[in-house]
C-alpha cells in the first residue's frame, strides 16, 4: 500500500531505545547474554565461530544426504530445502506433534556427534539454566513434545532470502495454536546456528515491532507474511553479518529479513524458537 509514489506507507509500532536495539557480539558463547535476549534486555546476541569446521561439515553432510530432506524450487537460482517442520506453518497442532514424534530422533542424530554440536549447545544452556534453578525443556501440549529444531537451506543471489516479517504476533494469535503453551512465552525469540554460508545472507533487523493498525492498513491478517520493503523506509536498521559457525538469537517481535546470498553457497541453518514461560521455565521448539 502506498499513500503516494513519493511518500510510501510506513509501518508504525513500538521502537526501542539504543540501549536495547543492538546485538551483543562475542567470540565465544555467552549464556548470560543469551538469557538477556530472552529477558528483553537487548534485541539480539551473536557468537562467532562456535561451530567448528568439522562439526559443520558433518551436519551439512547429514543434512544433504538425509532421505527425509524435502525441497521446493522457486526458480533456477532459488531453492528451499528443509528437514523438520515449523509449528507456526503446520496445518494443525496435532499434525505437527505427530510429525515431531516421528522425526525427533532423526533430527537429533543429524546434529549430534563429537565436538560442540547444535545438540550439545542446547545441553550446555540447559546446564547453565539448571545451575540457576531454571528448567529448559521442549515445549509441550497435552503431554506431547515439540520437535527440537528444524534445518533449512536457501540459496538466492537475486532477492531477499526471507522477506521482511515478524513472528511473535502471528504465533500468539494463530488459531491452530490455541491452548498451546508457546503462545504464553513472555518474549518469543529466534535462535539459529549457521552450518554453511558464503558471502551475503546477512540478518537485516529493523527497530519496529509493528502494531495492528499498521498490519490492517496493509491488508494483513495475523497469519499474513512479508511487509513491503518500502514500508520500512526511514526506520532504523541493523545489518548483522552471519558466517558459517555463528550462533545467534534475537527478538522476533521486530521486523527482520535475510539478505541475498552471493557466490553460489546456500545459507543452511539449524533453526529453533525459544521463550520463557515464567521465571522457572524456558521452552524451545521448531
Amino acid at each position: 500500500m502506498r499513500t503516494s509514489d513519493s511518500h510510501p506507507f510506513r509501518l508504525t509500532g513500538q521502537a526501542h531505545s539504543a540501549d536495547y536495539f543492538r546485538f551483543v557480539e562475542r567470540d565465544e558463547t555467552d549464556w548470560q547474554a543469551w538469557t538477556a535476549v530472552l529477558r528483553g534486555e537487548v534485541a539480539g546476541a551473536i557468537f562467532r565461530g562456535v561451530l567448528t569446521p568439522d562439526v559443520r561439515d558433518r551436519v551439512r553432510r547429514n543434512f544433504w544426504s538425509s532421505p527425509l530432506l524435502r525441497s521446493r524450487a522457486q526458480s533456477s537460482r532459488d531453492a528451499d530445502h528443509w528437514f523438520g517442520d515449523h509449528l507456526f506453518t503446520a496445518p494443525s497442532l496435532d499434525w505437527y506433534l505427530d510429525k515431531a514424534d516421528r522425526v525427533r530422533t532423526a533430527l537429533e542424530a543429524l546434529c549430534a556427534g563429537p565436538g560442540r554440536t547444535p545438540l550439545s549447545l542446547l545441553d550446555e544452556y540447559r546446564d547453565h539454566l539448571a545451575d540457576r534453578g531454571v528448567l529448559l525443556r521442549l515445549a509441550e501440549h497435552g503431554g506431547r513434545r515439540a520437535a527440537p529444531f528444524r534445518l533449512r537451506s536457501r540459496a538466492d543471489d537475486d532477492a531477499l532470502v526471507l522477506s521482511p516479517h515478524d513472528d511473535a504476533e502471528a504465533i500468539r494469535h494463530a488459531r491452530h495454536l490455541d491452548g498451546c503453551e508457546v503462545q504464553r512465552v513472555a518474549r518469543l525469540c529466534n535462535a539459529l546456528m549457521c552450518v554453511e554460508n558464503g558471502s551475503g545472507g546477512e540478518l537485516l533487523y529493523w527497530n519496529i515491532a509493528p502494531d495492528r493498525e499498521s498490519r490492517a492498513a496493509l491488508g494483513m491478517s495475523t497469519d499474513s507474511y512479508g511487509y513491503p520493503i518500502e514500508s520500512l523506509t526511514g526506520i532504523e536498521q541493523l545489518t548483522v553479518p552471519v558466517r558459517a559457525g555463528d550462533v545467534y538469537i534475537f527478538d522476533t517481535a521486530n521486523v527482520h529479513a535475510v539478505a541475498p546470498c552471493d557466490g553460489g553457497t546456500p545459507r543452511t541453518t539449524v533453526n529453533l524458537l525459544m521463550g520463557r514461560l515464567d521465571e522457572d521455565t524456558t521452552v524451545y521448539w521448531s
